[in-house]
């Protein structure tokens, strides 16, 4: 079996990667073409040769991709992750050929219901992998410290206005930045790295997460800070985070941690390890996603 990855190209290639690792007798390959012109001609001769075309991210609009592989009678399969949902929702002439040709998954059950209002039938089926539990550990650090990621250009979608009032609100509370660069107007306990590669010690660094967006799907930020102990406040209602609707209730939730590590009684997030170690291991999630490129 021969199957192609495209969509989001950061978790496309990673994917990618972690199917090769994982999984030797089939034959996976990657093409970013959304962004690379030269990935876009390499699709052109690859799709006749491979059984399956997955897509980390959907449209109802307009998809050389998709609308090759389906003239070739090729396995189109297609995950929703978020804010592709929305632009299918405002979609007044959606492509009834991939609703009806494609199959469908999504990640998270508020996605799924979504895509009901626009005639997709979505099943469950995550990418999202983590492969030994990360150990529970938290900074020594007596202030509590907050690690976001904000995408440039994007800021505001992304929470930047909430998350600046909390840090206003917060003086005892420091937050680190990641994504944007901005520096105009910070308060003294916020600061933004831009883009970083390796995360690994900015999570070791903190005792929390904050993942605030208009609209989201699963995030794997949110599943990374669960998988390494951390305690997250996030805008959708998932297992082990603490929901946060507005402002008001992510100053709430981080008071609430504050307070914690004030009394020496914040913990690592244990039972956010587990549900990832259970959920999003490796093992279960790349099993079951062979299963569906087979099936």
């Amino acid at each position: 079996m021969k199957v192609l990855i495209v969509g989001l190209p950061f978790f496309a290639e990673k994917l990618k990667k972690d199917l090769e690792e994982f999984d030797t007798s089939n034959k996976y390959y990657f093409l970013n073409t959304y962004y690379n012109k030269w990935d876009r001609i390499k699709a052109l001769f690859l799709i006749p040769r491979v059984d399956v075309v997955y897509s980390i991210n959907g449209t109802l609009g307009t998809s050389k991709v998709f609308e090759l592989a389906l003239k070739m009678k090729k396995k189109l399969m297609i995950t929703w992750v978020g804010t592709d949902v929305l632009k299918a929702k405002n979609n007044k002439q959606p492509n009834q050929l991939f609703i009806t040709q494609a199959e469908h998954y999504c990640e998270v059950n508020w996605i799924q219901q979504e895509l009901k209002e626009v005639n997709v039938n979505a099943e469950i089926l995550n990418f999202f992998n983590f492969k030994e539990a990360k150990k529970e550990s938290f900074p020594e650090n007596k202030r509590l410290q907050v690690l976001s990621y904000i995408s440039k250009g994007r800021e505001e979608y992304y929470g930047w206005k909430e998350v600046m009032q909390a840090a206003k609100q917060l003086p005892n509370v420091d937050f680190t930045i990641v994504g944007t660069d901005r520096s105009e107007n910070l308060p003294k306990n916020l600061k933004c790295l831009g883009w970083v590669e390796n995360m690994d010690e900015l999570f070791e660094q903190c005792h929390c997460t904050i993942r605030f967006l208009e609209h989201d799907g699963l995030s794997g930020f949110v599943l990374e800070s669960l998988y390494r102990g951390k305690q997250v406040v996030y805008s959708e209602p998932l297992n082990h985070c603490l929901h946060a609707k507005n402002t008001a209730e992510i100053i709430g939730a981080l008071t609430e941690l504050s307070d914690k590590l004030d009394k020496e009684i914040l913990k690592p997030n244990s039972e956010g390890i587990e549900f990832v170690k259970n959920n999003f291991n490796t093992e279960y999630i790349l099993s079951n996603l062979i299963k569906a490129f087979q099936k």
